[in-house]
């Protein structure tokens, strides 16, 4: 493996795989969070009983939820694009000295 190659490995694929896998780790658990604060909601709108106020608290915690979910899942995309980016650079043919003459000729 060459030096560039190294470099690209250590510096992007790694810790965009690292990135990544945490990200989506918290996505699944802040996922079901999200599903939990909605069952919520929905069972305090259904009973009748709750007041306005709680509703409107009970909605904004699932506003919270959301978001947070919405952001573990685009840092684990990001995570994924960094590593994709590595991994391309690591595919790519180096170009010697010799090949750029080759092709400036």
């Amino acid at each position: 493996m060459s030096i560039g190659r190294a470099i690209l490995f250590i510096a992007l694929v790694i810790p965009g795989l690292l990135v990544a896998g945490s990200s989506f780790y918290s996505f699944n658990t802040d996922y079901t969070k999200l599903e939990r604060t909605e069952r919520y909601v929905e069972k305090l709108a259904r009973d009748g009983r709750a007041n306005n106020r709680q509703l409107d608290l009970a909605y904004h915690r699932s506003l919270v939820q959301r978001m947070n979910t919405f952001a573990n899942g685009a840092w684990g995309f990001l995570g994924v694009t960094i590593a994709a980016i590595g991994a391309h650079g690591m595919a790519m043919k180096e170009e010697t000295t010799q090949d750029q003459r080759k092709a400036s000729k």
